[in-house]
């Protein structure tokens, strides 16, 4: 700190108690650097003896960086109701911004996407081109944490308009990064890594130590197994530069993806049951059976989830696999064989199952809930498609086993890793919303 900005600033805190005085430019510029370099504490320290709505929400973001979010929203909220009433759009909008912010970390992605989306059309069209990129990679994130990859891909691209050469480089850090978890969800493995390298050394440039252990677990993470590979009795880990090797292969091997409900065959999608867990069930018992045939009952106990069969489920049977042959298209058919079903494709096609590292639903939860954020059970359901009682009968076997924390009631209720399972920074906050656009 300089001796000009330290003597402001012990002045102020001598004369500046009024709850309604705000925060002097220079300190407000201090405050914002610390935030962008992490350093919440020392940002609240700046704007403590002020109450105007730019301390607000200055004090705001800060909080949220330290996970206060309900006194972070507190403070944003007030902020952003003297905006608006200041006609000041520029600064209303970093308010929202970082009030959408809040609503990602805490999972609740509907209001999030909306929340970014908005902020980032404002505040570009106010001329603030590096916070309306930071809102556009939260919008991006709230996308991919839904699946919703297309979409994810549209706000980076918006994201990527607005930053300049000259941007902060934490900004393109985290610009890079956001690129990195797209194309990871592309299956691009080779340009994820060299887009989370890029992050990872921007992120140790720009000194912020929540980007930069973002970064570098993202990277830690690339090398790690992140799905089982299953063919012929064999079943082993692979990881994300595996499955790209394995989606891109050329026709003549059929790959049945169980992490994302589809057929592919020569990288292309051939059929898609990401809404239709019954007929993908089937079609997985029948992939695994490959090229032998699976008894019907053995079918039954694994689309319906039954013990014991009668003869209700297999008249329930013959008629999802009918639907399941309509869904095939060209992708092979499936023969009946007396009180057996096979899955007949071309000679000399290959089938393997591309599978969770752990199987059911509780481990498909507890691969969500690695990104060390709180979710509500609807906000779980919705990102894997799974109904209301399935995530909540999950949920229960997990409380069980304290293989995951409990916060909250009623609506407010979110579910998270054990802290001790946390590493240092379990997530990174795009919070870098109130440095000079």
């Amino acid at each position: 700190m300089s001796r000009s900005v330290g003597a402001r600033r012990r002045a102020c805190d001598a004369a500046a108690m009024d709850a309604t005085a705000e925060v002097p430019a220079e300190l407000g510029a201090l405050a914002a650097r610390s935030l962008a370099a992490g350093d919440a504490l020392d940002a609240l320290k700046v704007v403590g003896p002020f109450g105007g709505p730019h301390a607000l929400a200055l004090r705001g973001i800060a909080l949220a960086q330290m996970g206060a979010y309900p006194e972070a929203k507190a403070a944003l909220g007030r902020a952003t109701r003297a905006f608006a009433a200041a006609g000041a759009e520029r600064a209303r909008a970093r308010a929202s911004a970082a009030l959408a912010e809040i609503a990602l970390a805490q999972r609740e992605i509907g209001e999030a996407w909306q929340g970014l989306v908005e902020a980032g059309d404002a505040l570009e069209r106010a001329g603030d081109l590096t916070n309306a990129a930071w809102a556009r990679l939260g919008a991006a994130r709230a996308a991919l944490l839904e699946g919703r990859v297309a979409e994810a891909e549209r706000a980076l691209a918006a994201a990527e308009g607005t930053v300049t050469s000259d941007a902060p480089v934490f900004t393109r850090a985290a610009l890079a990064l956001v690129r990195a978890e797209v194309h990871a969800r592309l299956v691009r493995a080779s340009s994820a890594r060299r887009a989370a390298a890029q992050a990872a050394a921007w992120a140790r440039a720009s000194g912020h130590p929540l980007l930069t252990a973002e970064a570098e677990r993202f990277l830690r993470a690339h090398d790690e197994p992140v799905a089982r590979l299953v063919q012929g009795g064999r079943d082993e880990p692979v990881r994300l530069a595996d499955i790209e090797a394995l989606v891109a292969a050329p026709a003549g091997r059929v790959v049945v993806d169980a992490l994302r409900r589809r057929v592919l065959d020569g990288g292309e999608v051939r059929a898609d049951l990401a809404r239709r867990p019954v007929l993908f069930a089937l079609l997985e018992a029948l992939a695994r059976a490959h090229p032998a045939a699976s008894a019907s009952d053995d079918l039954a106990r694994a689309a319906f989830g039954v013990r014991a069969v009668n003869e209700s489920h297999r008249r329930r049977l013959r008629v999802e696999v009918g639907r399941l042959r309509a869904e095939l298209g060209g992708a092979g058919v499936v023969r009946a064989l007396g009180n057996a079903y096979r899955w007949e494709l071309g000679a000399g096609v290959e089938v393997v199952v591309l599978a969770p590292l752990d199987p059911g639903d509780a481990g498909a939860i507890r691969a969500l809930l690695s990104d060390g954020a709180a979710w509500s059970a609807s906000a779980i359901g919705a990102a894997l498609g799974k109904s209301a009682r399935t995530v909540q009968r999950a949920l229960a076997e997990l409380s069980l086993a304290r293989a995951v924390e409990v916060t909250g009631s009623g609506p407010s209720r979110r579910y998270a890793r054990p802290r001790a399972a946390l590493s240092i920074a379990s997530q990174m906050l795009l919070l870098g919303l109130a440095l000079p656009g």
